[in-house]
Formats: C-alpha cells, sequence, structure tokens
C-alpha cells in the first residue's frame, strides 16, 4: 500500500530547482544514502524537465510504502504526470534508440538510476512515469503517526534559492564522485580475489585430475588385449579430459583478465594451425559423429601468433560446434585471405543462437537457456577466451546465427603476414628410443606418484618415489638420479629448493630435472627455470610429452 506525501507543480524550467529540492529533502528524511539520493534526484529531475519540454508541464507526487518491485522492501514512489501528446515508439526510445526529434531524452538513463521504473502513455492522452527507491533493509516499517511526523518536517522546511541548489548539487557531486571511487576500489578488489580464487581452484582441481589421467594410462597400458573394461575406461578418459578442458579454461581466463597470458610468436601456417585444432578435437568430433570439410586457399597463407594459443582458439570453436549439434552432421572450416587479413570460417548446424543472446556469446560466463536437458553445458568461459587471445593477436571474432535450430557460424580475423617459416621442427610423433633411466620421482600425491611409477616402470626405467622434498633429497644419496620428476607445492618444502639440492649433489653429472605444477604462471616458470629444471610440465601431464623429453638422454 502507498501513501500520498505531496504533490508539487511543474510548470516551467524555474520550477524543476523546487523539484529536485523535494526530492533531495524527502530522500535524506526517509534514510536514502548518498548515492541513492543523487540517483532519485537526477532520475526525478531528467522525468520532470521531459515534462516540461514534451508537455507543457505536469504534476509531480511523492508517495511511500510497500514496493511494487521487490517483496517485503518500503520503498519512495515520485509520480510525474502530464497531459500531454504521449509518447510514441515507447519501447524504442526505452532502448536507446532515439526517433527523429529525440523525444524523451531522459527515460532511459532515468529507468537506469531508478530501484523501479513504469511508464503508461497514450497518444494524445498524455503520460504518467512512475519511479521507485527502494529504502534501506534496516528500515523500520513506517506506520501512520511516523509518516505524519515525516511529512509534517517536509512542509516545515524552507525551499532552497537557485544558488543554494546549485551549491548542493555540487557537494552531491563531490559526495557521490567520493562514493563511486570507494565503490570501484571494492569492485577491483573483489576481481582480484575472484581471480586468485579461480587460480587455486584451478591448481586443485589439477591434482586430483593428474592422478586420474596417469591411472587411465597405466590401465590402457598394461591391457594385452581389449577385455570388458575397455569401454569404461575409454568413458572415463573422456570425461577426464573434459574436466581438464574446463580446469585450464578457468586457469586461462584468470590469466586473460589479468593480462598475465605470455605470447610466443613466431610465423605459422594457417592450414597447420586448423589441422592442430582439429587433432585436438577430434576425440569429441567423431564421439558424436560429425564429419570436418576444410576448404583452403591455393596459396599458402601465413600469420604470425603465439601456435599453441592459436590453436586453442580454433579447438574452442569447433569443440562447441561438435558438442551442440546434436545429430551427425558436416562442420566446415573455410579459410579465406585477402592482402592483409586471413579470414577463418568455422560453421556448423547445430543448435544455432537465439538473436538476444549474440550480443553476449563472448561474455564470461555467459551461457544461453541451462535447462535440465542441456547436460553438455560447459562454464561459459571457452568463448571469452577465445575473444581475448583473438584481440591479443590483433584480431577479430564475430558470430553468425540464424536463431535456434539454424546452425551457427563463426568468422575469425587475423593479420596475414609476408615472412619466412622458421625451419621445420623435428617430426616429434614418432618418439625415439628410450635408454633406460633411473627416475626419482617426487610427488606428495602418493596416487599420481604411484601411477607414474608404474607407467616409466613399463618401459624399462628404474623408479624411486618420495612423497617430500627431505625425503627425496635422503633417496638421491645412495639411488643417484638421471632424472628426476619433482612436483612443486611440497608439505615441507618447495619443488625449486629440491632442484637446487639436487643440483648441488650431482655435482655436475648429467641431471634432467622436470617441473610438474598446477600453478602454469610466468612467475612459476621463471621461479623454475632459476632453480635449474630443464623442462616445466603443467599438471595433468601427458605421459607421451614426458616420454618425448626423455628421448636422446644418454644411457645411465
Amino acid at each position: 500500500m502507498l501513501h500520498r506525501i505531496l504533490s508539487t507543480p511543474i510548470a516551467s524550467n524555474l520550477s524543476l530547482v523546487a523539484t529536485r529540492d523535494r526530492a533531495r529533502q524527502i530522500g535524506e528524511l526517509f534514510g536514502l544514502d548518498d548515492l541513492q539520493r543523487t540517483r532519485f534526484v537526477t532520475a526525478v529531475s531528467e522525468i520532470a524537465r521531459n515534462a516540461v519540454q514534451f508537455a507543457g508541464g505536469g504534476t509531480l507526487t511523492f508517495l511511500v510504502g510497500d514496493s511494487s518491485e521487490a517483496g517485503n522492501l518500503q520503498c519512495i514512489v515520485a509520480e510525474i504526470a502530464d497531459k500531454g501528446p504521449g509518447i510514441a515508439k515507447l519501447d524504442q526510445i526505452l532502448s536507446g534508440v532515439h526517433p527523429e526529434g529525440k523525444p524523451g531524452i531522459g527515460l532511459p538513463g532515468s529507468r537506469r538510476m531508478a530501484d523501479g521504473f513504469s511508464v503508461s502513455t497514450a497518444l494524445g492522452k498524455g503520460t504518467t512515469v512512475t519511479l521507485e527507491m527502494l529504502l534501506p533493509r534496516d528500515k523500520p516499517r513506517l506506520t501512520l503517526d511516523k509518516l505524519s511526523v515525516l511529512v509534517d518536517q517536509l512542509t516545515r522546511r524552507k525551499a532552497q534559492t537557485p544558488v543554494e541548489e546549485l551549491e548542493q548539487q555540487n557537494r552531491e557531486m563531490l559526495l557521490t564522485l567520493g562514493e563511486l571511487r570507494r565503490k570501484q576500489t571494492e569492485l577491483e578488489e573483489a576481481d582480484v580475489r575472484k581471480n586468485e580464487f579461480l587460480a587455486m581452484l584451478a591448481h586443485e582441481l589439477r591434482n586430483p585430475l593428474a592422478a586420474i589421467t596417469l591411472a587411465l594410462e597405466v590401465a590402457g597400458r598394461s591391457r594385452a588385449e581389449p577385455d570388458e573394461s575397455a569401454g569404461t575406461l575409454a568413458l572415463i578418459g573422456r570425461q577426464t579430459a573434459q574436466l581438464s578442458r574446463m580446469v585450464n579454461d578457468l586457469l586461462d581466463v584468470s590469466r586473460l583478465t589479468r593480462g598475465k597470458v605470455d605470447l610466443h610468436s613466431e610465423v605459422a601456417r594457417i592450414d597447420e594451425l586448423i589441422l592442430g585444432a582439429l587433432e585436438m578435437t577430434a576425440a569429441e568430433v567423431e564421439r558424436r559423429g560429425h564429419r570436418v570439410t576444410t576448404l583452403y586457399p591455393k596459396d599458402v597463407v601465413l600469420v604470425r601468433g603465439d601456435v599453441a594459443r592459436l590453436k586453442q582458439v580454433f579447438s574452442n570453436i569447433l569443440h562447441n560446434a561438435a558438442r551442440y549439434t546434436s545429430e551427425s552432421d558436416e562442420i566446415v572450416v573455410r579459410v579465406e585471405a585477402s592482402e592483409k587479413e586471413v579470414i577463418v570460417e568455422i560453421s556448423d548446424h547445430g543448435i544455432g543462437i537465439e538473436p538476444a543472446m549474440i550480443p553476449r556469446v563472448f561474455d564470461l560466463f555467459a551461457q544461453a537457456s541451462t535447462a535440465i536437458g542441456r547436460q553438455d553445458a560447459g562454464l561459459g568461459i571457452g568463448l571469452t577466451v577465445v575473444k581475448r587471445l583473438v584481440h591479443d593477436h590483433g584480431g577479430s571474432v564475430r558470430v553468425h546465427s540464424a536463431g535456434i535450430g539454424c546452425g551457427t557460424t563463426f568468422v575469425v580475423g587475423l593479420p596475414r603476414v609476408y615472412e619466412l617459416l622458421p625451419d621445420e621442427v623435428a617430426d616429434m610423433t614418432s618418439t625415439p628410443r628410450q635408454h633406460a633411466q633411473r627416475i626419482l620421482i617426487v610427488d606428495d600425491n602418493r596416487d599420481a606418484a604411484e601411477a607414474l611409477e608404474a607407467l616409466l616402470a613399463m618401459s624399462g626405467h628404474q623408479c624411486e618415489v618420495a612423497y617430500d622434498g627431505r625425503s627425496a633429497l635422503v633417496a638421491a644419496e645412495a639411488f643417484r638420479p638421471s632424472v628426476a620428476v619433482i612436483d612443486i607445492g611440497l608439505p615441507d618444502m618447495t619443488g625449486f629448493e629440491v632442484a637446487r639440492g639436487l643440483r648441488e649433489m650431482a655435482r655436475g653429472k648429467p641431471l634432467f630435472l622436470v617441473a610438474l605444477s598446477g600453478y602454469t604462471t610466468p612467475d612459476f616458470r621463471r621461479s623454475a627455470d632459476e632453480a635449474g629444471f630443464d623442462h616445466y610440465f603443467a599438471k595433468p601431464m601427458s605421459i607421451d610429452d614426458l616420454y618425448a623429453r626423455l628421448a636422446g638422454l644418454p644411457e645411465t
């Protein structure tokens, strides 16, 4: 229920001074804070100005009572009514797109400043705009007796002169600016805490994922012939890969939002980048029965960028295309090149994107419907990573869709370059013969350590396992390892300290040190280099990548 406080006519621009004064007095009496009061006064003033400009005046009525927008909360209401021509194309005006002549400029802004907003209008019959501003939650319920006392105080207040009103506005602007700066600082601190939480979450999730991944490798490589468990192991492998993908996206978006991603730039063929992305998504595409068609220009097309990150861009888009196309279908990758730009279009015939969602599709955590039937919904991070990585490469990305059920096309544009390609990298797919190594495994995650030991033993390596730093240094005295795989986060000392200790004990003898960690920030990698590590792996580690690093080491 609403109770009327007072009404005041709006007849001219001069009356706007009294309008703002009354709105401010009511805000003060009913307990609005400085920022709320400024928003309320500004919104009322803008709508009152519209009434004067487009309707020759009107009436402003203040009320107080229960909010129509939020249950169990009280509010102040300002109702501005006029008998003007009404507002044509109201929806268009409220969206901020004003027809010729620009009527009602204050409507969209006032709508954003008020806690509640409604407009009633009819052509030739006038307009009524209602603004609500919520009172603080701890404000006691207003009884009729309390209300009459406040109204009595209001009627006894002296009206401000135009000069006093201007001075008051200046004071409020300074107060509001200070409040906005304080809130900005709070938001920045909250953002830092959010990023720290994401980084810690990704790290903590990587530890169990590393153990699961290595255990699956052990199970897969130890079976002489396929058996009944093959399907189950394959299922666990797919789900683990999906979890790993989500964790990597979490960590990537945390680093990207803080500008912490280092790009290692080199010249690359666009077809090889796409081939790499197709290899990364092959399992998902095959599982869903899709086929991928690639269309390239006749000439070799080059771009400059971080090869791993650009493959990630295309694989994220391809992964979405495969995941959100429910029936077996075709995904088309088309590459076109102009003199200055390379365009990559990735099109699918999947569920499509509703028009309202397209402007938000690259926003962090933005997703379309996440109903129970959407069991494949991700975290809403992958496309944010895509946009930021493409932007960091000086490119652009956009999306097209005719709507739900009409498929989607992502268009990535990258600057074209005309430089010489670097020397061909040796083919890493055929792993050279490995000499048996004496490998010290240092990891406080016993499951991961024992699974890695089992895998390495299968390849003929001799292993020793330690679960903390001190035990590792003691074991190394007798074991004399030629290789050490060391987790950075140990319970008693850091992996960096262990690495330095092992280097000192080796006294110049060959020792290949591998860092293993859930943290992959540049600071950690720099510390690993300084500690003497030869390579840095992020969890979960690919055993094939480790074998590739061990290949070529001298026999011990």
